[in-house]
């Protein structure tokens, strides 16, 4: 809080101010020295340009003197003594720069920073003294008048100088009101409505217009239409509409007939602004006089645009706050997912050996969680089960469903029966669970005697599985019915070969053979050519060239993985 003291001087009565670095405490004082001036008799003419250097030359000590630091203090001061005014600061800086104190000019736009106020000050006053020293710096104004009440003479460019500066000082202030409430304000409706209404108190409209061309787009643009100066003007026609966008503002009168809005007659005069959220121009905000007579100004127009910023600036926040919040609960619905999956699907588990063969299998995730799978358990007649599915998608949606296939396929191998059997099942119960949902799953299956080295598959909608003899001959095991999931009371069937030594069986998933190489797609046939000419390769090396391979291209088209990855390999030895 600011300090008063008042000072005399034998008959002199000096008041003066202590104040820190805040701007908002400025317009308080700055009262309290034009209620010394009207106690003097100075006109409003008079008392308005009085105020304007009062204005800069605290702004300045501020600026200059006190800085960031809010504990240096600066001084206001001011007195009348023989029929003259006297105003006078102090501080503890170094004041302005001296090249621009010995020769203050008016910069070319009056509206600019830099000189403006020293000059006017200059303009203004009989005497202008100004000097430094070791404390700090002191400027001191005196303007002197044949009488008290005689009017101070201004030429006509000056007053409208000063008129346009104080209703900036005035647009100023209200702005960075609007901006303290907006970083205080959690319900955008509430910083809205009061951004409204603080605007209306401060300036000479009748009435204030928000229009949303989506109201209805998300929750933030519904709670900005429930606020009480939403739609009082009605539509903006589709011509008005086009030419705001293209000029960032229209300005309507009686006199040009103009009128943009569908029902707003009661307000011949205004003027308008688009709504920005972003670079996307989603609404309106607008101004209306009920008098013929008034004329919208340039400020007027200026001070609809920084409020139509601040609302667009603050719905943008509020939307990214949604946007965050959304993130952060996806992001815990796929860790929950994520760990569920482990739990469900233990891809990284130790391989099962069976006597007689190498095996090995591999799963490589696109996303954190899987559509793919793959698995091998003994059951308790010493028959090896396998599978490896893919689910159409991916995510978590992929993944849940993954997580009820293996379930089954675990139960499968407690309480046997037939593969046909089992893929049936499945069938029956994804198809009547999923409703009608486009979502499936394609699986290759098989049980294999490690005693009589018989094997018996069934492969539901799958990629042929490859069967590459001893000899070099290739046969593929193609799929014995469609995917599971999307037709019910579907008959699957199931075939038996026999595995002789040399023979290896390889089984994946579209991940390994669709996938970008260049501009075209690697392809089926691409992968059978891969595998037949490595066919001398162990599975793991086998594995991991492939993997290399796909690695290469990605990073040379600088793309991420495009599907989940899937191999097995059985090897008879």
């Amino acid at each position: 809080m600011e300090d008063e003291v008042m000072i005399q001087e034998s008959s002199l009565h000096i008041t003066e101010f202590a104040l820190t670095n805040d701007v908002s405490k400025v317009s308080s004082i700055r009262d309290r020295f034009v209620n010394f001036l009207s106690s003097l008799g100075l006109n409003e003419r008079e008392k308005d340009a009085w105020k304007l250097v009062f204005t800069e030359l605290i702004n300045n000590a501020i600026e200059h003197g006190s800085g960031a630091q809010a504990t240096q203090k600066i001084y206001a001061r001011w007195w009348s003594v023989n029929n003259s005014v006297w105003l006078e600061t102090e501080d503890s800086g170094e004041g302005p720069p001296r090249k621009l104190i010995r020769n203050p000019t008016l910069p070319t736009d009056p509206l600019a920073e830099g000189g403006r106020g020293l000059y006017i000050i200059q303009e203004f006053a009989d005497h202008f003294n100004h000097w430094y020293s070791s404390s700090g710096y002191m400027a001191k104004v005196c303007i002197g008048y044949n009488r008290l009440n005689n009017v101070l003479p201004l030429n006509p460019e000056m007053d409208a100088i000063l008129d346009e500066l104080s209703d900036c000082y005035e647009s100023l202030s209200l702005f960075d009101r609007m901006a303290a409430n907006l970083l205080q304000d959690e319900r955008i409706d509430r910083f809205v409505q009061s951004a409204l209404n603080m605007f209306m108190d401060a300036r000479d409209y009748s009435a204030i217009h928000l229009e949303l061309y989506q109201a209805e787009k998300n929750s933030i643009y519904q709670w900005i239409s429930s606020i009480d100066a939403y739609g009082v003007f009605g539509q903006i026609n589709s011509d008005a509409s086009e030419l705001l966008r293209l000029n960032d503002s229209i300005n309507w009168s009686t006199k040009r007939s103009n009128h943009p809005f569908s029902s707003a007659e009661k307000y011949p005069v205004g003027c308008c602004a688009p709504l920005y959220v972003g670079d996307e121009i989603v609404g309106l905000i607008a101004v209306g006089c009920e008098a013929n007579d008034q004329i919208i100004l340039s400020n007027d127009v200026r001070n609809l645009r920084a409020l139509a910023d601040i609302i667009g600036v603050s719905v943008s926040r509020a939307l990214l706050d949604i946007e965050k919040d959304e993130r952060k609960r996806l992001a815990t619905e796929m860790h929950i997912a994520t760990e569920l999956q482990q739990q469900l699907l233990p891809i990284d588990k130790e391989i099962s050996e069976i006597p007689g063969y190498e095996l090995f299998y591999s799963s490589i995730s696109a996303l954190e969680v899987a559509g793919d799978f793959v698995e091998v358990r003994q059951n308790d007649a010493g028959e090896y089960l396998g599978c490896v599915i893919d689910v159409m998608g991916k995510g978590v949606s992929a993944a849940i469903l993954a997580g009820i296939f293996r379930s089954q396929f675990i139960a499968y191998s407690f309480r046997g029966g037939s593969l046909s059997t089992f893929i049936e099942g499945v069938n029956q119960s994804l198809e009547s669970q999923l409703g009608g949902a486009t979502m499936f799953i394609t699986a290759f299956i098989f049980k294999i005697n490690p005693e009589s080295h018989e094997i018996t598959y069934a492969a539901a909608g799958h990629p042929p599985a490859l069967l590459f003899r001893g000899d070099g001959a290739l046969q593929e095991l193609v799929s014995t019915g469609p995917p599971m999931g999307l037709f019910p009371e579907i008959e699957y069937g199931q075939t038996q070969i026999q595995m002789s030594a040399g023979d290896r069986l390889i089984a994946v998933t579209d991940g390994l053979y669709e996938w970008t190489e260049g501009e075209d797609i690697f392809g089926w046939e691409a992968m059978v050519k891969w595998f037949t000419d490595n066919q001398h390769l162990d599975s793991k090396t086998l594995w991991s060239q492939l993997q290399s391979k796909m690695l290469q291209a990605r990073v040379s088209q600088s793309i991420e993985q495009e599907d989940d990855e899937t191999l097995l390999i059985l090897t008879r030895k």
